[in-house]
């Protein structure tokens, strides 16, 4: 397998990376079974890169994606993300700095692991200043439950 610099985090990674989101129900039922196995899998031949969000069936994938990965993570890169998917906001995004605390305290646990490798926010919020959601990112990071952060694509364009 090959691996790559992932951005600046200093982490590497398999080239190859492991996507997440169907486990989530967003296409139908996936067997978590057949998941599981798929893991097992992508892990046996390198693969070591993992990504998921909260998004992703509102916390099912990460939920999922812990089951299949018991005992194996050790090794392994989990990325996830936060900031869309909140019904009870009016453009179902919040980058605001106690979602980045709660986010982030809540995939922890769903992930079932003391810390999230890269955390990404998935959907900036316009509303939320970008120095609100980075400080909150940045308090988690100072915990070590995150240890490396880098924006979502869309931070780019909007920076």
């Amino acid at each position: 397998m090959e691996f790559r610099q992932f951005g600046r985090t200093g982490l590497k990674v398999s080239a190859i990376g492991f996507g997440c989101w169907e486990i989530g129900g967003t296409y139908g039922h996936v067997d978590e079974i057949q998941f599981h196995r798929a893991v097992h899998a992508a892990v046996d031949t390198g693969i070591t890169c993992f990504d998921t969000a909260e998004a992703y069936g509102m916390g099912v994938s990460e939920e999922a994606l812990a089951r299949a990965l018991a005992g194996r993570r050790n090794g392994v890169v989990i990325a996830t993300k936060f900031g869309v998917g909140y019904e009870e906001m009016p453009n179902r995004r919040d980058s605001s700095r106690a979602r980045v605390l709660a986010s982030i305290d809540n995939s922890l646990k769903r992930l079932r692991t003391d810390h999230i490798d890269i955390y990404f926010v998935h959907w900036p919020d316009p509303n939320t200043p970008l120095e609100e959601t980075m400080a909150g990112r940045e308090q988690r990071r100072n915990l070590h439950a995150i240890p490396a952060t880098v924006e979502g694509s869309y931070i780019v364009v909007q920076v």
